[in-house]
């Protein structure tokens, strides 16, 4: 790849061949947000860049309110940090709202069934309750407002963009929502300045080698935004050029030395999906034959030398697993 290894060094500051960390919600809050539509592939993602990481480990910082899922960057589920959900909110989620203008009229969503819905959640989440989705769902039918058609899964995504509700432990292997405010305490805010950087320095930290377009589609900011970002914190960033594009990564970026290791990352990993730029993970010649299905989504990938080599499940019997 040149005069530097994009795999290899994206594979050492994404932890995946470097666990640097000792705690679940220090890996979170490195990388950002740990993109979180499929509940149990986040938590392989998570654990994945830890020591001995076990599923209940991960449901225990969720319930112990150290990292918290919600809908942050582009309207997709993430885990962040929980110290991180406010200003990541404030930031990044005015845009994914302003976009879902024509969907929310096509569902017939207005500021009067919003502000509905934002009195009757709230009410019926007041006090620390918990309630899963199809709680909630019963709760707003019983008030007139009508879930179908994926009014309901709307309308709470856009309950928790605008911070007032986000996703607290499972209930069984259900999912609750809580109330924000009262699950983590308000805390202070970085201005918009202060976050933009804060949020580049998070990402090219993590997930460097990157450019600005692949930045900018991972966070969801205006390319404006994102080069501003980067232009920020450029002292502390390091340049490299391949083929016409400047990369950008930490100082102490290294490599891994990976050439040879095997990962099984889950299908929405970030080590593919926060790129707009695939092309150092995959021959472009085989994206078609990984994706599991017609709208850009990989099957989990089996990572060998930092590219993908093929795909991998697993499938529970009653004597183990099969992978």
């Amino acid at each position: 790849m040149g005069t530097f290894n994009i795999p290899d060094q994206r594979l050492y500051n994404q932890c995946i061949s470097n666990h640097r960390f000792k705690k679940l919600e220090e890996v979170v809050q490195w990388l950002g947000a740990v993109q979180a539509q499929d509940y149990l592939g986040s938590l392989w993602a998570i654990g994945l860049r830890l020591k001995n990481a076990r599923e209940t480990h991960i449901e225990k910082a969720i319930a112990d309110k150290k990292i918290v899922r919600s809908w942050p960057m582009r309207g997709t589920l993430h885990f962040v940090a929980a110290e991180d959900l406010r200003w990541m909110l404030k930031l990044l989620t005015p845009r994914v709202i302003q976009r879902s203008a024509g969907l929310y009229k096509e569902l017939q969503l207005d500021n009067r069934v919003f502000g509905k819905s934002r009195k009757t959640v709230t009410t019926a989440l007041r006090d620390g309750k918990q309630f899963t989705r199809s709680e909630i769902y019963a709760v707003m039918e019983r008030s007139g407002i009508s879930t179908h058609d994926q009014r309901g899964l709307h309308i709470l995504g856009h309950l928790a963009q605008e911070g007032l509700i986000c996703f607290g432990p499972r209930n069984g292997k259900q999912q609750t929502f809580v109330l924000l405010d009262e699950w983590i305490p308000p805390a202070k805010m970085p201005d918009r300045e202060q976050a933009i950087e804060k949020l580049t320095r998070s990402y090219f930290n993590s997930h460097g080698p990157a450019t600005v377009k692949d930045f900018a589609w991972w966070s969801g900011l205006a390319f404006t935004d994102a080069k501003n970002g980067i232009e920020g914190i450029k002292s502390g960033l390091s340049k490299q050029i391949l083929d016409g594009e400047t990369y950008w990564s930490a100082h102490e970026s290294r490599r891994s030395n990976s050439s040879n290791n095997v990962f099984l990352l889950p299908s929405y990993d970030e080590y593919l999906v926060a790129y707009k730029d695939r092309n150092a993970a995959i021959d472009p010649k085989f994206i078609e034959k990984v994706k599991q299905s017609g709208n850009g989504i990989f099957a989990s990938p089996v990572i060998i030398g930092g590219r993908i080599a093929g795909v991998w499940k697993r499938s529970f019997t009653k004597d183990g697993v099969s992978v």
